[in-house]
């Protein structure tokens, strides 16, 4: 038995990298519109589950994201990131700068920046359906 963790807000799954330099913190990645994460483990999380705070997908025993649709990439800044390197990092983020080119991930670390975390997340309200494996219903 498959168990499906569906959010029931929109924008409730979350990619992120923290990329760090000396004082200075990145936080990047994908927040996706609709999606949903599967397990082959009943969910025991849920007794103590926080919408607001939410879960990291890799705390739920055997998760992984199942689906997701129409990803919007956000970038965040720690405030001692000079604002003319905000410039520069958002525009090798989101793929415009004339300057780089290739994966956001690789330029950043080029630039010393180092990759100290990549997570998932899921919050807000859950529904969590049960689904049955379709080659057991033939046996």
């Amino acid at each position: 038995m498959q168990y499906q963790i569906i959010p029931l807000e929109i924008g409730s799954i979350v990619d992120r990298e923290v990329f760090q330099n000396s004082n200075m913190e990145i936080k990047c990645g994908l927040v996706w519109k609709l999606g949903s994460v599967v397990t082959d483990f009943k969910p025991s999380f849920l007794k103590n589950y926080d919408p607001d705070i939410g879960i990291c997908i890799a705390d739920i025993k055997g998760a992984h994201i199942s689906e997701t649709y129409n990803g919007e990439k956000v970038i965040y800044f720690s405030q001692t990131v000079p604002e003319a390197m905000e410039e520069e990092l958002t525009d090798i983020f989101y793929g415009i700068s004339r300057k780089f080119s290739g994966p956001y991930q690789d330029i950043f670390q080029d630039l010393e920046w180092q990759l100290v975390r990549s997570e998932s997340f899921i919050f807000g309200q859950l529904e969590v359906k049960e689904i049955k494996d379709p080659y057991l219903s033939y046996k």
